[in-house]
């Protein structure tokens, strides 16, 4: 591998590994600040839903960001097709490639393909997290009188 290769690698490796402490730390404020108790079950639901999406969005910005860092280096490819500004176009790309594994009329070249693959990997981990995040913020909201917590 190229020192460029090297270099695309580790930039996609401290997304992966920094995308942990910053989605936990998301979870744990959110589970901070939604309603708790009474009647606030849908309430609790809807905010950490738009939560979530507040959270997933800095991920994706930050990923996005990432690419631009990485678009510095020599050599270290591109992402073709992009219109619109640049920043707005790795937005977009940034996006897809979180939510859908990277399915756009965008594409990568080069050495930032393994940056984009990591996001990928690491926007299914998360997206994945979060899902299992509302399921347990519902369960605790809504279970069934015959466990002992609320009805819904």
């Amino acid at each position: 591998m190229t020192a460029t290769e090297w270099l695309v690698l580790g930039a996609g490796l401290v997304l992966l590994f920094a995308s942990a402490p910053w989605h936990l730390g998301g979870l744990l404020l959110i589970k901070r600040i939604k309603p708790s108790g009474g009647d606030n079950g849908f309430l609790a639901i809807l905010l950490t839903f738009w939560s979530l999406m507040l959270l997933h969005l800095s991920e994706i910005a930050i990923a996005a960001g990432m690419y631009w860092l990485v678009m510095l280096a020599p050599d270290a490819g591109t992402i073709t097709h992009a219109t619109g500004s640049e920043m707005a176009a790795l937005l977009y790309f940034s996006g897809v490639t979180f939510a859908t594994l990277g399915f756009t009329s965008q594409h990568a070249e080069g050495p930032i393909r393994m940056l984009v693959m990591l996001e990928a990997l690491g926007g299914f981990m998360l997206i994945t997290w979060s899902a299992t995040f509302v399921y347990s913020i519902w369960s605790e909201r809504f279970r069934s009188p015959d466990d002992g917590g609320e009805s819904g």
